[in-house]
């Protein structure tokens, strides 16, 4: 018995439509329902901020110790951050030795 729907010429016929009607069926979807939205790109280098190195003047080490001690040595640096903490503390709260488990209970 013979199937005419295995025949090579029905089948290959068979298999070019089962692989075009898909196809066909992606090309006409209707664009009416689509929605298209318009993205502003921008690009900003990471390394747009960067300074190059510079070389700085040696200078004696006993004029530097010098210099801070003018100064007010380390107490000095300490102040200056203490007053601009608080600018970076009220985005961020505080820690303190209470964060590392070193704070008194």
């Amino acid at each position: 018995m013979k199937n005419p729907w295995l025949s090579r010429t029905t089948s290959s016929r068979w298999l070019a439509a089962a692989l075009v009607v898909p196809s066909l069926a992606f090309a006409q979807m209707p664009e009416s329902g689509a929605t298209k939205v318009d993205y502003q790109l921008s690009y900003r280098s990471a390394l747009s901020g960067y300074e190059a190195y510079k070389e700085q003047p040696v200078q004696s080490w006993r004029e530097a110790n010098d210099k801070v001690g003018e100064i007010g040595g380390w107490r000095a640096y300490a102040k200056e951050m203490r007053q601009t903490a608080p600018e970076a503390s009220q985005s961020q709260p505080a820690q303190g030795h209470g964060a590392h488990g070193g704070g008194k209970q």
